[in-house]
């Protein structure tokens, strides 16, 4: 049985989104056949699933990462019954999660000279720009606008502009300490910064895979795009913002701090936290 184990993530960026794993794993479904596993499942489906929810809550507010990625082994493994080609896509900062993930895939079957393991890099810019419009659009899914989404994470005046969003990732990452993202010994590093044909090239030729070259860029990404604007659309409906607003703030009061960021000089944390429980509690962003 032919095993295909991808945890892929920016390795620029410290646990952040959007560099273009889930649309990698649903590219991999589209041209080849694989099964995707999106590995952020459990957080995504809390709000309909309870255990999921409590890996969530054990992960964000006690730190207690193995039942969240446990999980994600036994998805894969689950994929792996009715299909030959399993691609499992995370943002996984540690190698001792990625290992855990790889052990349990193991003992659960899978021979380790099939497991592949793939880490996309990007230029943080590129990745900004893309994440500004994923979180707009799951903004637009949840009933929000992008600002009114963004304010109940953090600080900052007027509206929520793409280059506003761009400068404060920008400042967020570099303030983030170099060493946080491991680099895996046995990872194939994938550059996908050229958001064009080139990602679907460096991804077949890290994996040894061939496609029709006769599918322009345009035609793989209008089959591809629609499968995460679903799953999205999906887990926005569920409540999943509201139920994620909550566990963040459970999890910076356990732990005494806040994650905020901010662009002001003055402290605005009570502003964030009055935002974060109106979202919370209504479902709205409601500002006196």
């Amino acid at each position: 049985m032919w095993w295909q184990h991808q945890i892929c993530s920016n390795r620029l960026c410290f646990r952040t989104p959007g560099t273009g794993k889930s649309f990698t794993g649903d590219y991999m479904t589209v041209m080849h056949d694989y099964h995707h596993v999106d590995g952020d499942i459990p957080l995504k489906h809390m709000c309909l699933v309870p255990e999921y929810k409590e890996m969530a809550e054990k992960m964000f507010i006690e730190g207690d990462w193995e039942p969240y990625f446990s999980e994600l082994a036994r998805l894969t493994l689950e994929g792996a019954k009715d299909n030959d080609k399993v691609v499992l896509s995370h943002a996984t900062d540690k190698n001792e999660m990625r290992d855990h993930v790889i052990k349990q895939i193991i003992e659960g079957g899978a021979s380790e000279d099939k497991i592949t393991i793939i880490q996309l890099t990007i230029d943080p810019k590129v990745k900004a720009r893309g994440l500004y419009h994923r979180t707009a659009r799951m903004a637009e899914q949840s009933g929000m606008t992008m600002t009114e989404c963004c304010k109940a994470f953090m600080e900052f005046e007027g509206e929520m502009t793409e280059e506003k969003w761009i400068n404060m990732t920008l400042e967020a990452e570099a303030a983030q300490p170099e060493d946080g993202f491991e680099v895996h010994p046995k990872a194939i590093m994938v550059d996908i910064s050229g958001r064009d044909v080139t990602h679907f090239d460096n991804v077949d030729k890290a994996l040894g895979l061939t496609r029709s070259t006769e599918v322009p860029y345009e035609s793989i990404c209008a089959k591809v795009k629609p499968i995460d604007e679903a799953r999205d659309k999906k887990v926005m409906e569920s409540g999943f913002m509201e139920a994620f607003v909550e566990i963040i703030a459970r999890a910076e009061a356990q732990n005494g701090q806040s994650s905020s960021l901010a662009i002001e000089e003055e402290d605005t944390s009570e502003e964030v936290e009055a935002r974060r429980k109106s979202l919370i509690t209504t479902g709205k962003i409601c500002e006196e």
